[in-house]
C-alpha cells in the first residue's frame, strides 16, 4: 500500500481511471478525487488526514482497501474514540467517496451508506442541538443573503454550477426557515409553495401517516432565496415537478446529498468551525423551532407548524431547547422580531 500521498493533483487524477486503480492506491486515487472537488487546502488536509488513518487501521486488520463492510466501518469509528459529530463526518467522507466508486462498477455496495442507517456512526445519542443565534446570522449573512441580492440575474439561464448553488442555498432557506425534514425538502413540489400572499411564503404540506394538511410559513430571511432559486430554475428550463431536483431533468435528490450540500454551505459560513455539536438538516429543523419559540409560539402551535405527529413533542422540544439554552449559557428570549 502506498504512504505518501501523491503531491501532484494531475498525476493523481490518474490513479482514478478504474476500481482496481482505487484499491492498488488508494491513497493516490483519493488525491485525485480531492483535486476534482476542488476542495479549500484545509479541508484538503483534514480530508486526506481522516483518508488515510482508515487506510493504516484497514492495514493493520489485514483488510484489502475498499473492501470493508458496515460493521468494520462501525468498528473503526469505535477504535478512533470520536465524538459524535467527528463520527459523522467520518462515515459521509466515506460515503461520498463510495457514492463516486459506484459510477465506476454498477450495484457497488456502501458501507457507509449502511452504517449510517444501521446507527453504527452515531455512537451515543447527543443532546438535542440548535444553532446559536450568531450561526444563524453568519449563515444568513454569508450564504443566503447574498444569493438574495442576486435575485435580479435569476430570471437568466444558469450554468449547471450556479443552478446548482441557486438549489442548494435555496435548500438550507426551507430547512431552516420552514422547518422541513429532508425527505420532505426532497418530495416538495413547485405547486407547494405558496409565494402570492402579501408578504409571506407558505408551504402546503402533506401529512403522509393521515393525509391532513397543513401551512408551513418560512421566516422572511428565506423568502427571497426561495424565490430567486424558483425564478432560475424556471429559466434554465428544468423539468419535473420537484422543487428542489438533483438535474434539470427532474430527477430527485439522494438524501445524502442533502446531507452533503448542507453541510458544505455550514461550512462555507464558518458555522461548523467552532462547533462541538453536529450541525445537519435536522439542526436547521430544530433552530426553526427555536426561532418560533422565540416569537412567542405555544409548544402545540410549534408541533402543528412542522407537522409533527402529536401535540406533545412540541413539549418535549420546548424542554430540549430550555436545555440547550442552559448548556450554552443563554437566556431565554420571549419574542424576537423574525417572523
Amino acid at each position: 500500500m502506498t504512504t505518501k500521498p501523491s503531491a501532484d493533483p494531475s498525476r493523481a487524477a490518474l490513479f482514478d481511471a478504474d476500481l482496481a486503480a482505487w484499491r492498488e492506491h488508494p491513497e493516490r486515487a483519493f488525491d485525485g478525487w480531492l483535486a476534482r472537488h476542488g476542495f479549500r487546502h484545509g479541508t484538503n488536509v483534514v480530508y486526506r488526514a481522516m483518508w488515510g488513518k482508515l487506510l493504516r487501521w484497514s492495514a493493520e486488520r489485514g483488510l484489502a482497501p475498499l473492501s470493508w463492510s458496515a460493521e468494520q466501518i462501525g468498528e473503526f469509528l469505535d477504535a478512533q474514540d470520536l465524538h459524535k459529530s467527528h463520527r459523522y463526518r467520518y462515515a459521509r467522507l466515506i460515503e461520498r467517496v463510495f457514492h463516486h466508486l459506484a459510477r465506476l462498477q454498477a450495484n457497488l455496495h456502501n458501507p457507509a451508506s449502511q452504517a449510517v442507517r444501521a446507527h453504527l456512526a452515531e455512537g451515543e445519542n447527543d443532546p438535542t442541538a440548535f444553532l446559536l443565534p450568531g450561526e444563524r446570522d453568519l449563515l444568513i449573512a454569508r450564504v443566503l443573503g447574498p444569493a438574495a441580492d442576486d435575485a435580479g440575474a435569476a430570471a437568466v439561464a444558469a450554468s449547471p454550477t450556479e443552478w446548482k448553488r441557486a438549489r442548494d442555498v435555496a435548500l438550507v432557506a426551507v430547512l431552516m426557515g420552514g422547518g422541513l425534514k429532508v425527505g420532505e425538502a426532497r418530495a416538495l413540489r413547485v405547486d407547494a409553495i405558496d409565494a402570492a400572499r402579501a408578504g409571506a411564503v407558505v408551504l402546503r404540506m402533506v401529512r403522509p401517516d393521515n393525509g391532513r394538511t397543513y401551512e408551513v410559513p418560512l421566516f422572511p430571511f428565506a423568502h427571497r432565496p426561495l424565490l430567486a432559486w424558483l425564478a432560475r430554475r424556471e429559466a434554465s428550463g428544468t423539468l419535473g415537478s420537484l422543487a428542489f431536483p438533483a438535474m434539470a431533468n427532474g430527477r430527485p435528490m439522494h438524501a445524502a446529498s442533502v446531507y452533503r450540500r448542507v453541510e458544505a454551505l455550514l461550512d462555507e459560513a464558518g458555522v461548523l468551525a467552532g462547533r462541538s455539536e453536529r450541525a445537519s438538516p435536522q439542526t436547521l429543523r430544530n433552530t426553526c423551532c427555536a426561532m418560533h419559540f422565540e416569537a412567542g409560539a405555544a409548544p402545540a402551535t410549534v408541533a402543528q407548524l412542522l407537522g409533527m405527529r402529536d401535540l406533545e413533542s412540541g413539549w418535549r422540544l420546548r424542554a430540549s431547547y430550555e436545555a440547550w439554552l442552559a448548556r450554552a449559557g443563554l437566556q431565554p428570549v420571549e419574542r424576537r422580531d423574525q417572523m
